[in-house]
């Protein structure tokens, strides 16, 4: 395991070097970890921890030809983190079970459609990865067997943990001891989330192209899914609240304060959505940024998601048992008994490790946010020591320079907080970069469609049955809670911060994503409408639009345009 001492920064926060050998990076599966433009302690103290420990399967297979102790896996570019793509894909060709185009498929939503300069995987590599094979193995069993138990302790150990009450000697004593956490979670994530992963290679493999398709129903409502359950149980205590008081919509929309209203209307409700935030308050609309918000620091997404399923059903929860039947029976059909026998054991692999990948993902946000509670404490400690002038200014520095100041050694804090602001606010004014580059150039890559006189974007369907409705366009998530119940959430991505307001929504279509990221598993266990990787859809449809998702096609159809304009340009044209 990485020690937090070997994490080497790059040299230029907000625009990190590339390896000519790995010279294409996307944001495409970036957005979710990191949707803007990233502070300097939100890239020294998780995106450079995380970047180590995404190497951990190779090591298990006791690879280590491209391991540096600096940023690899990903990128920075223009503030941004960006997944260094070709690096993703070598990794895909390592990998036993697998290859590159299933990587492509599960993580980016699609084969891309050009050749990805990447090394080629060594004669020696190859034989190493025979070699370490069993321990490969063994230890992706472990993540599974050990992630619901290691949740559970970390989340005892975030409940228990009070940072307020120690000193900057102690502050400074237990950044090492939490990143050192943050690794050890990170590194079993990455492990549990190979379980799905590999299962759903070896399943496409044995079972051919046309048949994979099945693979999706296949694998929803699997149940237990950490991300999924704050908004299942919100939508359990809305409808709980609506057949108690029959105004309370009304009582709590026109309250100063919704919650203390909420507690005096009804003191049980109130203490069971209390719980929620009590319970997952380690979420956040940007989970791995720990100068973002937690649902601990502000509940309000859980709130805006119980005050509109007062006001209106969100999607009914569903029955999928039969479907799910069904298309198990398809999947087998025309294959030996050998081979029905080996695809049973691999779509229960995929459902266990649907489960496992996100039990693990929960686990490492519980060790961020406890990384957060950390740098909030610090940020108190150092305005009261006059080391800096606002909390805020804590996340412009790096973490080698909140040790150092934690030390009271002497350097010109206010110089570098003025410096790196001018530099951030200037980044944030610039127009969002592409989404794939090679080097620091923009790709193009276009899938759009005219048919019919209408304009139909592709992705990837991941979820639920087609559905016509109007969309509501988030490019931000203070937008959030303009959310109506019914519409049609349009965004670049999302993560498991907004799954409250999944329950409002009709369909999902997001701009990133593939078959396991966020959207996808939580629309699978919600019974939610979905498609990912619609390139562009923020730009190309706007709120009020009239659209058709079909997720079986992977398509988008605009159907008809709000009234006051003509469509946004996209940022690829």
């Amino acid at each position: 395991m990485y020690k937090p001492s070997q994490m080497v920064p790059p040299v230029d926060l907000f625009n990190s070097e590339f390896d000519p050998q790995l010279p294409y990076a996307t944001r495409v599966s970036s957005y979710e970890a990191f949707p803007g433009v990233t502070l300097p302690l939100d890239l020294t103290s998780v995106a450079l921890v995380n970047d180590q420990c995404i190497r951990r399967q190779l090591r298990d297979l006791g690879i280590k030809t491209i391991d540096p102790p600096w940023l690899l896996a990903c990128r920075t570019h223009q503030g941004r983190v960006y997944v260094n793509l070709s690096w993703i894909l070598w990794v895909g060709d390592l990998l036993p079970g697998t290859d590159a185009g299933d990587m492509e498929q599960q993580l980016f939503g699609q084969h891309i459609p050009f050749e990805v300069t990447r090394p080629r995987v060594t004669r020696r590599e190859r034989w190493l990865r025979a070699l370490n094979l069993p321990r490969f193995a063994t230890m992706m069993g472990l993540a599974v067997l050990s992630c619901k138990n290691r949740l559970s302790r970390y989340l005892t150990e975030r409940e228990q943990t009070d940072f307020d009450s120690l000193g900057l000697d102690q502050l400074a004593e237990r950044i090492d001891t939490e990143l050192s956490e943050l690794i050890r979670a990170s590194d079993w994530h990455t492990r549990g989330s190979l379980v799905s992963m590999e299962m759903i290679g070896l399943l496409n493999n044995l079972v051919g192209e046309e048949k994979a398709r099945h693979i999706i129903p296949i694998i929803s409502d699997v149940g237990e899914v950490e991300s999924a359950a704050p908004a299942k149980r919100i939508r359990e205590l809305a409808a709980l609240a609506k057949s108690r008081h029959g105004a309370i919509h009304d009582q709590l929309k026109n309250a100063d304060s919704p919650w203390q209203t909420l507690a005096d209307i009804d003191g049980e409700l109130h203490k069971e959505l209390s719980a929620v935030v009590t319970r997952y308050g380690y979420r956040s609309v940007a989970e791995f940024v720990v100068s973002a918000p937690s649902w601990a620091d502000d509940p309000t997404p859980v709130m805006d998601a119980f005050l509109g399923l007062l006001r209106a059903d969100g999607p009914a929860a569903t029955d999928r048992t039969q479907a799910r039947l069904d298309a198990h029976k398809r999947l087998l059909e025309g294959l030996g008994p050998l081979k029905r026998l080996i695809a049973d054991l691999l779509v229960r692999g995929a459902r266990i490790g649907a489960r496992t990948r996100e039990r693990t993902k929960a686990g490492l946000i519980v060790r961020v946010d406890i990384v957060r509670r950390l740098c909030r404490a610090i940020a108190r400690r150092l305005v009261e020591a006059g080391r800096i002038d606002r909390e805020g200014d804590l996340y412009l520095l790096t973490l080698d320079e909140v040790r150092a100041a934690l030390g009271g050694t002497e350097q010109d804090l206010a110089a570098t907080i003025a410096t790196r602001k001018q530099t951030v606010e200037a980044l944030k004014a610039m127009p969002e970069p592409p989404e794939l580059i090679y080097g620091h150039q923009p790709v193009k890559v276009a899938d759009v469609d005219e048919r019919d006189g209408q304009t139909i974007l592709k992705g990837l369907g991941v979820s639920g049955d087609a559905v016509e409705g109007i969309a509501r366009v988030i490019t931000s998530t203070d937008q959030l809670d303009t959310f109506e119940p019914g519409e049609i959430l349009i965004a670049q991505y999302t993560d498991a911060g907004w799954t409250p307001y999944f329950t409002l929504a009709s369909a999902v279509v997001v701009e990133t994503g593939g078959l396991l990221t966020h959207t996808s598993v939580v629309s699978r266990e919600l019974g939610l409408p979905a498609v990912v990787n619609v390139r562009d859809v923020t730009t190309r449809v706007k709120t009020g639009d009239r659209l058709r998702v079909d997720p079986d096609r992977g398509e988008v159809t605009l159907l008809d345009q709000a009234a006051g304009g003509d469509q946004v340009v996209s940022r690829a044209s």
